[in-house]
């Protein structure tokens, strides 16, 4: 991975870091490894996957379609369980 792609790929966690923070107190969590904690952090990785998802999308003139998304993320979440069975 390239030093820019590592440079992106931090700043991409520190905010969601931030998000997860913030989401977590908007539930009223306060066990961040309990399922609502586990639930709070897969919620806001896929909100940044889709964020990134959207910006790839519009800066390449491509129309966003959140059912391409979810069906995406669906047949990539299927590999990983067939990489790891």
């Amino acid at each position: 991975m390239s030093t820019l792609h590592k440079q992106a790929m931090e700043a991409v966690l520190q905010a969601a870091s931030h998000d997860i923070v913030g989401t977590l107190q908007e539930r009223g969590v306060t066990d961040k490894h309990s399922e609502e904690g586990d639930l709070a952090v897969l919620d806001v990785a896929i909100l940044h996957a889709y964020r990134i998802f959207i910006r790839i999308c519009e800066e390449n003139g491509l129309e966003v379609d959140a059912g391409h998304f979810a069906d995406m993320a669906n047949d990539l979440a299927d590999e990983v369980m067939q990489d790891e069975e």
